[in-house]
Formats: C-alpha cells, sequence, structure tokens
C-alpha cells in the first residue's frame, strides 16, 4: 500500500499506517497526521512528532487543536468533493 508509516503506537511497538495527509500549522509548527490503521477505513489524527529518528503519534487533547483538525478535515472533504464532481 503507498504512503505507508511506521510508528510507535501506545504499546510501543511499531505499527504501519496509511497516511491521508500531514499539516502544519503555520502558527505552531506543530505537525498533524491525518490517517486510517490498515485494518479500518476509519479517519484518525494525531500531532505527529519525529523523536530519534522514529515518528511518534500524539493525542490530540486540547480543545482548539481538535477545532483546528476538524476545520482542516472539513476543508479537505468540501475540496475533494467538488473536484470528483
Amino acid at each position: 500500500m503507498d504512503n505507508q508509516l511506521i510508528v510507535k503506537n501506545a504499546d510501543g511497538k511499531d505499527e504501519a499506517i496509511h497516511v491521508i495527509d500531514i499539516i502544519t500549522d503555520n502558527e505552531t509548527g506543530k505537525k498533524y497526521l491525518f490517517y486510517t490503521r490498515l485494518e479500518s477505513d476509519e479517519i484518525y489524527a494525531s500531532i505527529l512528532r519525529e523523536t530519534e529518528g522514529a515518528f511518534v503519534l500524539e493525542t490530540i487533547t486540547d480543545d482548539s487543536e481538535w477545532e483546528l483538525v476538524e476545520e482542516i478535515l472539513k476543508s479537505q472533504i468540501i475540496v475533494e468533493g467538488e473536484a470528483n464532481e
């Protein structure tokens, strides 16, 4: 599968995920990863950090960050929907 990334899951084990997009917030410099797990079609979002050569996903806990992520996701869906019409 294209666009796979190996990350550390909550148990510290390597997990392959399918990357949909990586967005950088220009104000904070944080990177947000939109992805699916290989066994699921559900879309997830996490903060993406690179530590010691490994990619680590951090849970988004701040409400304002969730609002930002939801707006990004909504704009992506609208843009893709218009492009497919």
